[in-house]
This record gives C-alpha cells, structure tokens and sequence, in this order.
C-alpha cells in the first residue's frame, strides 16, 4: 500500500471519529438542555404551588375590588404611591412577570407550562388588567410584559385546547358521579358513568 493510500484512510478515519464525536455532543447538549428545562420547570411549578401564590391571588381579588372604585387609590397606582409591602396584587403580577420572563427566554418549555396554568395566568392577568392599565397610563408599556406575554400565549394555548389536552387516541377513565343521582332529585336517573 502506498504511502498516499494510507495517509487518505487516516484522514477518512480521522474525520469520522471527529463527525461521531460531534454527534455524540449534540446528543448529550439535547439532554442536557432537556435537563435544565425540566428543572427550570420544576423550580417554576414549585413557586407556583406555594401557599403564597393562592394567598396573593385571593388577596389581589379582594383588595382590587374594594378599592379600585376609589379615586384616591386609583391614583395612587398611577403615581406608584401604592403601598408596596406585602402588596397581594403586585406580588401575583411580580411572580407572573418572572415566569414570563422564563418562558419567553425558552428557559422552561411553554407547553408543559401551559398544560397545567394556561387558565390561571389568564385568570390571573385579567385580575390586576386595571391595576396594569393605571399603571401604564403614561405609555410604560414594559410594565409587566412578560407577564401580558404569557397572559396571550395562554391565551392562544387554551384556544389550541378548547376541551383540554387530552391525548385522543387514549381511552377516557368512566367516572362514577354517585353524587349527581343526589344533585338531580327524586325521579330522575343518571344512568352511571358518563
């Protein structure tokens, strides 16, 4: 064999370990990245599940409907005179804006987000919308934007799902309501599962 001949088959031989390790990195950057989505994730459901964020949510509720119809505090959410401290409203919309911010940055994966709270940042955004407006009545229109961001993915992630995300091809669970029969009054048959 010539010297020409074997200085080709190294080169060939270099170059396909050289292309099986860059494949072999490829596949461990995917599971990596995989990993730190999942982890993001779950750092992401673990706040959102906190005592905290319900207390926030039923605070920003009650509190924005006693006292929105006040002028004096009208304006003092468009001064920023607020009281900031422990502040439910601007609590639920400060944590709505970090999360944002993840998903946005595709730091956590927006379906798997979206499969378990589309509903609830919709619900959430549409809570402190007055507040918001007020607060970017002088055209701060970045108050908030990751949040409004994943106020509008939700949106368009419940539009997507009307009846939920459900796998299609995979049998539902019967679901035995013995209370319906109770709920329906005397007479009336349910029939069972549904």
């Amino acid at each position: 064999m010539s010297y020409e001949v074997v200085n080709s088959i190294a080169a060939v031989g270099t170059f396909v370990v050289i292309g099986a390790t860059a494949i072999a990195a490829l596949v461990q950057l995917r599971h990596l990245r995989a990993s730190n989505q999942l982890q993001g994730l779950l750092t992401v459901l673990a706040r959102v599940e906190t005592a905290n964020f319900n207390n926030w949510t039923d605070g920003a509720r009650r509190v924005l409907a006693e006292r929105m119809p006040d002028p004096a505090f009208r304006q003092s959410v468009v001064d920023g005179t607020y009281e900031m401290g422990d502040n439910p409203w601007l609590n639920l919309a400060n944590s709505y804006e970090w999360v944002g911010s993840l998903v946005r940055q595709r730091l956590i994966e927006e379906e798997a987000f979206m499969d378990v709270y589309s509903s609830r940042v919709i619900a959430a955004w549409k809570l402190v919308e007055p507040v918001t407006a007020l607060r970017r009545r002088h055209g701060d229109t970045s108050l908030w934007e990751n949040f409004e961001y994943l106020y509008i993915r939700a949106q368009g992630w419940e539009k997507r799902h009307p009846q939920g995300s459900y796998p299609e091809d995979v049998p539902r669970a019967p679901i035995h309501d013995a209370w319906l029969a109770v709920d329906s009054g005397p007479g009336t048959s349910t029939g069972g599962a549904r």
